[in-house]
């Protein structure tokens, strides 16, 4: 909807992917930047967009990526590590990478049907229990 004010167009216009792609491209991620046999990014940039410079300030963003909670306030579940980093979407997205674990989380979903008013996804936290759930099965 965001690009359509735009005249159709805009640079945060959501995902456009699929699971495997999503996944694969967070693998990548949690492997500092290496898929395979090839380097996309080296691990200094990885390292750089995965650091919470102001966590201290109470902002858990990293450059690239969402932080776990810091706070009450929380992406995840509660339950992940620091080193960890994701994203949730407006229309109920949620991508989560955690290195430590070597665990990959892809949850793609349209939130916004039938009506952008749809808020069941956060209402329920269903994309935060599930994760819950997978590292609940580590134990």
């Amino acid at each position: 909807m965001g690009a359509a004010m735009q005249g159709g167009i805009g640079g945060h216009a959501g995902l456009f992917s699929n699971s495997n792609d999503v996944a694969k491209i967070m693998q990548m991620y949690i492997q500092n930047g290496k898929y395979g046999s090839k380097t996309f990014f080296s691990k200094s940039t990885i390292d750089y967009f995965n650091t919470c410079y102001y966590c201290g300030d109470g902002n858990r963003r990293g450059l690239g990526f969402d932080k776990p909670q810091i706070d009450d306030s929380s992406p995840t579940c509660g339950c992940v590590p620091m080193s960890s980093f994701g994203h949730s979407g407006f229309t109920g997205t949620y991508v989560w990478g955690d290195p430590e674990n070597n665990i990959v989380y892809v949850f793609l979903s349209n939130r916004t049907f039938p009506s952008m008013n749809n808020s069941k996804l956060s209402d329920n936290n269903v994309r935060t229990e599930i994760q819950r759930i997978i590292y609940d099965s580590l134990k």
